[in-house]
């Protein structure tokens, strides 16, 4: 169990990930991000009856709600972590720990040896260190501020500008980190661009822009976004990265809630466009008009 009993909510930030979410999805999401702060290393087992008994569903339910509660989670190592716990977790856990070391060395009483041999040292050395000390603190104030890491990074500003704006100011030091952690994996800033480009666009469409359901940059970099809109040649195709039994489950999920379709990387299954892999829609029964036979075909009339 987590030693940390509070966990920080950033309500912006919860209130932009389950925007989309009904009162039930969002509810689960957020008990199981509780559940994740209380477990060791911020994690829960990929364990489907365990995650019903959390919620206090039955597991037909949470194969239904599971897709969508668990978009914003992370599979490894048979384990379930959500990004937005552990940076928490971790922001605090060192924050605590930065106090006690604190403590631990200001808190700690001089020994009497210790004081005998300043007070022997008489009041004249004890105010010529004093004028030391205030000489050194007022040369420390002089110093110029010397700025550390990349201030501007190649294209930050362009993404800055080019990102939907929201109800509060642009997070630039979280934002820039991101940025960076971004480009160290490979990520180039034309591609991120663009599609901060695209994600400005279907907010302002949506009706959404300058609100707090768009999401903040830091969060929208640190989830890799930009790959959620239109690729440029040479990438892989959407249907390659996600695998087979995950498209099933979305499908299996879009079916029983009548049609809605939360994944925006692609229009849902019964529409031509789709990106759902053939081989699924079949599965499910779903042919386009422009794969059903002609009549000619079905009547035998065209031989």
């Amino acid at each position: 169990m987590s030693p940390l009993p509070t966990m920080p909510v950033g309500v912006d930030r919860h209130i932009a990930d389950t925007a989309h979410m009904t009162n039930e999805e969002a509810g689960a999401y957020f008990r199981l991000q509780i559940f994740a702060w209380r477990s060791p290393g911020c994690c829960l087992p990929d364990d489907d009856a365990r995650f019903a008994r959390m919620l206090g569903t039955t597991l037909k339910r949470w194969a239904v709600l599971k897709p969508i509660v668990l978009a914003n989670w992370t599979l490894q190592n048979g384990n379930w972590s959500n990004d937005q716990v552990a940076r928490e977790h971790q922001f605090v856990s060192e924050k605590v720990e930065r106090k006690r070391a604190a403590g631990r060395l200001g808190g700690r009483p001089k020994s009497l040896e210790l004081q005998d041999q300043e007070e022997a040292l008489g009041s004249a050395i004890g105010k010529g260190n004093e004028s030391e000390t205030k000489a050194a603190k007022a040369k420390a104030k002089e110093s110029p501020i010397v700025p550390t890491g990349d201030e501007d990074p190649e294209g930050f500003a362009e993404f800055k500008s080019a990102y939907p704006k929201r109800n509060v100011a642009f997070p630039t030091t979280y934002a820039r980190k991101r940025w960076l952690e971004a480009r160290r994996r490979g990520a180039t800033p034309a591609e991120i661009i663009a599609g901060a480009k695209a994600y400005a666009v279907e907010q302002e469409r949506i009706g959404k822009a300058g609100t707090e359901f768009v999401k903040t940059a830091d969060a929208w970099l640190h989830q890799r976004r930009w790959r959620d809109y239109p690729q440029t040649a040479g990438e892989p195709s959407l249907a390659a990265e996600i695998p087979l039994e995950v498209w099933r489950e979305r499908v299996r999920a879009w079916k029983s809630r009548g049609g809605h379709w939360p994944w925006q990387r692609t229009e849902p299954p019964d529409d031509p466009r789709t990106k759902v892999p053939p081989v699924v829609l079949a599965e499910f029964g779903i042919r386009h008009p422009a794969e059903r036979p002609t009549l000619a075909l079905m009547t035998g009339t065209g031989r």
